[in-house]
């Protein structure tokens, strides 16, 4: 229509300047123009509707396929959708926001019945969260959601307050999304707790331990570590590069050697309280550096005591060769001294073997003519001094062959020339024979001699050499029992791990010997000197004699005996020999 009114003004003009006839034929055009124009003005703008109208379907066509395929990709990832309403209270919620809630599927809900689903103890949290997202314009809040199996999941909102047009520029509806977060927290405590007890470990090792990343930060290190190297603890906060931490533990180390082992990276280091410890230094996988450190004090102190004792050994062999001469020379005189004394000691023994015919020869001959003349065969002598000389020359002449008896038995064993015929025998006879034998001994000097023995098996032995050993045990304990005690001659059969032994035990009340001079009874010629038996005679070979005679006999003897409570010798005979040997010394 405007366009119309200025073409009739242009043709009104241009009439005035040409003419009427030209008027009218503008006015004719005009004409035309006015009935036609709005028409194709129309018919533009419907056009250009139409296009419109078609890009704007096409538009939100296009915006609800992404708007589609945006909710399709976060529900497959897991990621619900929201949308909450704060003026109506109401939420709408995708499939997955419907399962993490616990609704199984989307829908509408009241804002209060979400609230209702959420831990008791965190519902304020998400409360505060929704009343300041209309001011902030953000809402991120993370939440538990109890589950119907007492299990809770763990779920984090994030969205984003938007502006309506109705609400005049007020923020009121939140548009977000929701994700089941439950399987990152309990990773994320189980790390947690995965790492809380590796530093429990760290902490409580015996070895100093040191971590830096690969970029030489400090990530972690123990106790030990800083005690071993007296470092503040200010020094080794996380994030400490590793040249300065390595810095100050130099400061407290006295010198570093190279470790014994070998190995690469490893030190032995000696700190000034006088520890030394073993420094081990590793690459990890990831290019981060780990430093350990083991107390060795313990080792270098046996290393350094082995090495000392081994230069005194070293010393030691030095000087055993050194005097290997001397030592030779001593062995080959000890040697040449040895077999002197032992020919001496033969040559003893065989003389005094030898000369047992010349000694017992004039014995036997004042032995017999004393006797003779003591019981006056061929006549009275006199004067009765006569008689009573003859029987002190008897009495000095059987004491003197008794004497000669030992010795010359003891040098035959000493020798090896005393041979014993073995032969089965009843102890019995042996026993009773020794004790009529020294019975008048006994009754001389008012001692009570007592037999107490049952009957028992024959044994294999010397007839001679068992009396004799009966004989020396009886006439001992006659010897040094006061008047009035008791002598009891006692045998019996024991079975032991060898088989079956005789033994033979000879007890008296006597004055009792010493437990230390027990030992030397039954070596030759030692006598136990004491204030009874400094008057008694002897050579001291008795016990010898009889310890020897025993054990040619493959027995054993015992002394018991305390001072003042008499004294026990017993001896043990194996019950079978072979039947007709003779048995060498």
């Amino acid at each position: 229509m405007v366009y119309t009114f200025f073409a009739v003004t242009r043709l009104q003009h241009e009439s005035n300047l040409v003419g009427s006839d030209i008027e009218r034929d503008a006015v004719n055009r005009a004409n035309v123009l006015a009935i036609f124009f709005p028409i194709v003005i129309g018919v533009v703008l419907t056009v250009l509707l139409l296009v419109q109208s078609r890009r704007t379907q096409r538009a939100e066509a296009a915006q609800a396929e992404i708007e589609q395929r945006f909710r399709l990709a976060v529900e497959a990832a897991r990621c619900g959708i929201w949308e909450w309403d704060l003026d109506q209270d109401q939420v709408y919620m995708s499939e997955v926001t419907g399962v993490i809630f616990g609704w199984g599927g989307s829908g509408v809900v009241a804002g209060s019945e979400i609230l209702e689903r959420i831990a008791q103890d965190h519902r304020e949290r998400v409360r505060q969260a929704l009343l300041a997202a209309p001011t902030y314009g953000a809402f991120d809040v993370s939440f538990r959601v109890p589950r119907p199996d007492g299990s809770s999941s763990w779920v984090e909102a994030r969205g984003q307050a938007i502006q309506e047009a109705s609400h005049h520029g007020k923020l009121g509806r939140i548009v977000g999304v929701a994700l089941d977060v439950t399987e990152e927290r309990l990773a994320q405590a189980r790390a947690q707790a995965a790492e809380n007890r590796l530093r429990d470990a760290i902490e409580s090792a015996s070895q100093a331990f040191v971590l830096w990343d690969r970029t030489g930060a400090l990530l972690m290190c123990n106790q030990t570590f800083r005690t071993y190297f007296n470092i503040e603890a200010r020094v080794l906060k996380p994030g400490s590069a590793y040249k300065a931490v390595v810095k100050f533990m130099r400061l407290g180390v006295k010198q570093e050697i190279a470790s014994a082992e070998g190995r690469a990276g490893s030190r032995d280091a000696e700190l000034f309280d006088g520890r030394w410890v073993s420094i081990s230094e590793r690459r990890t996988a990831d290019g981060g550096l780990v430093l350990t450190a083991a107390d060795i004090t313990a080792i270098k102190t046996q290393d350094e005591a082995r090495r000392q004792n081994e230069e005194q050994l070293q010393k030691l062999v030095d000087e055993l060769v050194s005097s290997q001469a001397q030592l030779a020379d001593i062995v080959k005189k000890y040697e040449a001294e040895k077999i002197r004394a032992e020919s001496a000691n033969k040559a003893k023994s065989e003389f005094l073997a030898n000369m047992s015919h010349e000694l017992r020869t004039p014995l036997n001959a004042i032995n017999g003519f004393s006797e003779i003349m003591v019981g006056e065969m061929f006549g009275a002598m006199g004067d009765a001094r006569y008689k009573e000389y003859a029987q002190d020359i008897l009495s000095s002449g059987q004491h003197l062959l008794a004497l000669i008896n030992d010795i010359l038995d003891m040098a035959k064993i000493e020798a090896g020339k005393l041979a014993l015929k073995l032969e089965p025998l009843q102890f019995e006879d042996v026993a009773h024979d020794a004790i009529r034998l020294m019975r008048n001994r006994a009754e001389a000097a008012g001692l009570n001699l007592v037999s107490d023995i049952p009957v028992l098996p024959d044994i294999d032995g010397d007839y001679r050499a068992i009396k004799q050993i009966l004989l020396n045990l009886l006439s001992n304990a006659i010897k040094f029992t006061p008047k009035g005690g008791d002598i009891t001659l006692s045998a019996e059969v024991l079975q032991t791990p060898l088989g079956e032994r005789l033994r033979v035990a000879v007890t008296d009340t006597g004055i009792g010997i010493a437990k230390e001079d027990l030992v030397r009874l039954a070596k030759p010629f030692e006598q136990i000197e004491s204030q009874h038996s400094k008057t008694q005679q002897g050579t001291g070979l008795g016990l010898a004699l009889t310890k020897s005679l025993v054990e040619l006999h493959g027995g054993s003897l015992l002394l018991e005996s305390q001072p003042g409570q008499g004294t026990t010798v017993s001896f043990s005979l194996p019950l079978r020999q072979s039947a007709g040997a003779e048995v060498a010394a």
